[in-house]
């Protein structure tokens, strides 16, 4: 392509010099046909009505090559295809409603320079373009006034919708957002719901995080914020907003109705963040992994810096951070309510179940509700601790530990009980195994873990041990005194080893006379056992 001043050359030797077309091309290096293409431009604007502004607008016009029936050069083979496995991914999401998690080109081109590939962005962006065949009709824009934040003044939330697959099963989890105005620095949480419990959480997360708390919080219309019953009506803050600005002592200030761009920072950090932390990997473990990775991902947005929309970004949070006000006490992220105990040893909270100990039945406990379990006291003791139920269809969360009275009364309930299908994989296995038939022996079990302070993992643990040991027939006293055995202080100094049993003392003869008898007993079993199926045969 000629640049300006050679196209001037050309006209200027053509029509003030006198060369030939054949002698400019030859004296300038330049094709034949570029320089007849030029003078043509020429000819053409001097035989027009006004060959002033036809003859300026040659001599100004910089000269363009048509490149749209140009095809790809360098996006072929695997590259193509891996741009249009993105394209078709995309597609997917949006047939499954997660066009909010869809890659856009920048994130396309990222994978790609991750992958190895050399190509520039725009390359790809065309191609995109190109595939998708996206034709923008020209609209008049907007103008907007840039404004200015001092460092840690201000702060923006909003709230973000965005779908995961949690332990194999489809959640629709709510992204809580927070960007700085002065840096852009951007935070994130995840949490089931847009209730006040997670409006408070998130905020709690958010000030323990940065250490710190802004002097100006601003928030849209979202009602755990703002009450307003009628139009035209005056914003109110909720009674939650007014707990959390009292306690942590912030300002607050409303946007106005369908205006995002009075809080522009956090509106496109809604979009960003939930695209560069979920837009390629939809599945987790669990709510701590996904959230997990957001927290990272959200730092590497922080810390990154050099293109011109993030230059100064390190040191313009650096700055913000150091200007917010102190972060000293934490506040109590929960509700309380009162509920009676029904016969199921169960209190009922939005058509969700948990179980008490069964003494409390009948009776009146106080719930402290987290966003993320409950906590249930009954006077001033804590009885029971659930993680809350998320699910649009009836749920039992039960702890067969809180039915072990009832249970000593009626062992033949535990085969058939939820309780016992909500415990641990392996402690169901125990029972199936070895206790059909003893359910009461397996809730005294229970029952002297409870009151030992034992865990079910410490009753795996002993039946394990057990097992590993050969004993085919194991009963509960084993399990107990092999817990016992198997939580005795370790990096204590090893007993020395007599020939004699009589040097030993008294609880160390005690214990390995109880194993012995214990094995001894277990052998014997085991024995009859074969015998009678010998007999049998």
């Amino acid at each position: 392509m000629i640049t300006m001043v050679e196209k001037q050359t050309i006209i200027h030797m053509y029509r003030t010099v006198g060369y030939s077309k054949r002698a400019i091309a030859r004296q300038l290096d330049i094709s034949r046909k570029t320089v007849h293409k030029v003078i043509a431009e020429y000819e053409a604007a001097l035989s027009c009505p006004d060959p002033e502004a036809s003859l300026e607008s040659v001599l100004t016009t910089q000269s363009r090559y048509n490149s749209s029936r140009r095809g790809p050069r360098v996006i072929v083979g695997s590259l193509k295809d891996l741009i249009d496995d993105c394209l078709e991914k995309n597609a997917r999401k949006r047939a499954m409603g997660l066009k909010k998690q869809c890659m856009r080109g920048k994130d396309i081109y990222e994978l790609l320079i991750d992958k190895g590939f050399q190509v520039s962005y725009t390359g790809v962006c065309k191609y995109i373009a190109s595939v998708a065949m996206v034709k923008k009709e020209d609209k008049s824009q907007e103008a907007f006034i840039r404004g200015y934040y001092p460092p840690g003044e201000s702060c923006e939330f909003d709230w973000g919708e965005v779908k995961l697959y949690l332990n194999g099963k489809l959640h629709r989890l709510q992204l809580a957002v927070f960007t700085l105005s002065h840096s852009n620095g951007r935070y994130a949480w995840l949490l089931h719901h847009q209730d006040q419990l997670a409006f408070m959480e998130s905020h709690r997360n958010f000030f323990r995080q940065i250490n710190g708390v802004p002097y100006i919080m601003v928030y849209d219309n979202m009602r755990v914020a703002v009450i307003k019953k009628f139009a035209g009506e005056e914003k109110k803050p909720t009674q939650t907003l007014l707990r959390m600005s009292n306690f942590y002592r912030y300002h607050y200030r409303f946007c106005n109705a369908r205006a995002g761009w009075e809080k522009g920072h956090v509106e496109r950090s809604v979009e960003y963040v939930r695209r560069k932390a979920f837009s390629i990997n939809l599945h987790y473990a669990s709510l701590a992994d996904a959230q997990s990775h957001l927290l990272s991902i959200c730092e590497k947005i922080n810390s990154r810096s050099g293109s011109p929309s993030t230059i100064n970004k390190v040191e313009e949070l650096a700055a913000d951070l150091a200007a917010l006000r102190p972060y000293t006490n934490e506040m109590g992220c929960f509700l309380m309510a009162e509920y009676k105990v029904d016969k199921w040893s169960s209190i009922c909270i939005n058509c969700s179940h948990y179980s008490v100990p069964d003494t409390l039945v009948g009776k009146t406990v106080t719930v402290k509700m987290y966003s993320e379990k409950l906590v249930v006291l009954f006077g001033n003791d804590k009885v029971a601790v659930h993680e809350r139920i998320y699910s649009r269809e009836k749920g039992w969360s039960i702890k067969l530990e809180h039915y072990i009275n009832t249970l000593l009364r009626k062992p033949g309930a535990l085969n058939t009980s939820l309780a016992l299908k909500q415990m641990p994989v392996k402690i169901q296995a125990l029972f199936n195994k070895h206790f059909t038939d003893k359910a009461r022996d397996f809730v005294f079990l229970l029952q002297y873990a409870r009151d030992n302070n034992f865990s079910d993992n410490d009753i795996i643990e002993a039946y394990s041990s057990l097992k590993e040991r050969g004993l085919r027939s194991i009963s509960a006293d084993q399990i107990k005194a092999m817990m016992h055995t198997n939580n005795e202080p370790q990096g204590m100094p090893e007993e020395p080893i007599y020939l004699d049993e009589s040097h030993k003392s008294g609880s160390a003869l005690i214990e390995d006379g109880a194993m012995r008898i214990l094995m001894d007993l277990s052998r014997i079993m085991d024995t009859e056992n074969n015998i009678k199926i010998t007999t049998k045969n």
